[in-house]
């Protein structure tokens, strides 16, 4: 496991069960293969990494196992570390994220652990300021100046929530987990705490509600081109 200070490292890996299916949903041939693909995410110390390589696949397998059995079969299918894919993360975020020509959007701005499974939610929210900013003014500066100010406190909200729970979910500690279960199950269903969790799941906690919204009208489609609320 992880411990906060750390930077994780992440093995991933595409299991795969495979089997003959002659339905046929849309872009799919009969009689084609199909593929169930499930992304597989081992967390471990950086540190350890090659520790783990040299004990070998089959003691990684076990030790898996012992957390959850009833990814055996899916083990099977990893024969060698050269099937994963050891990726590492870190919190960081640039205090500019524009500059003379440039524009940074998505992970490239911010980078963070992905406990709060926000990434997408965060890149999305980047593009659409972004596109209100283009919009809003013919002065590429400018428009620079006011995506990066409109996105300032979001973002660093959910950089310091990320850092924050993530020894929750990845640490040496006891404790933690502890914490987390009773937050997140049992105290998570007095209110207002389903809110604030739906709210800080879905990206919306500090959100800025003009311009980063789209209008139910833009949402349906009704009106051209970037129209915002």
């Amino acid at each position: 496991m992880d411990r906060r200070g750390f930077r994780p490292a992440r093995a991933r890996a595409a299991l795969s069960q495979g089997e003959r299916d002659d339905r046929r949903p849309s872009g799919r041939q009969a009689g084609c293969r199909r593929l169930d693909l499930a992304a597989f995410f081992w967390s471990f110390k950086t540190a350890n990494y090659e520790a783990i390589r040299s004990a070998g696949i089959e003691a990684w397998r076990s030790d898996v196992r012992k957390y959850w059995l009833e990814t055996e079969p899916h083990l099977a299918n990893v024969a060698h570390f050269d099937q994963l894919t050891l990726a590492r993360y870190t919190h960081s975020t640039l205090k500019i994220p524009a500059g003379d020509g440039i524009v940074f959007i998505g992970d490239s701005a911010h980078s963070t652990s992905p406990q709060l499974g926000q990434g997408a939610n965060m890149a999305l929210l980047d593009a659409a300021a972004l596109a209100w900013a283009m919009d809003s003014t013919n002065d590429i500066p400018s428009a620079l100046a006011a995506y990066a100010q409109m996105r300032r406190w979001h973002v660093r909200l959910y950089q310091f929530l990320s850092n924050v729970l993530t020894p929750l979910y990845q640490s040496d500690s006891s404790i933690y987990p502890m914490f987390r279960d009773i937050g997140a199950g049992s105290l998570g269903k007095i209110a207002p705490l389903p809110w604030l969790l739906a709210k800080l799941i879905s990206g919306q906690l500090l959100l800025p509600h003009n311009p980063l919204l789209l209008s139910e009208k833009a949402g349906r489609g009704e009106a051209p081109g970037h129209k915002f609320v």
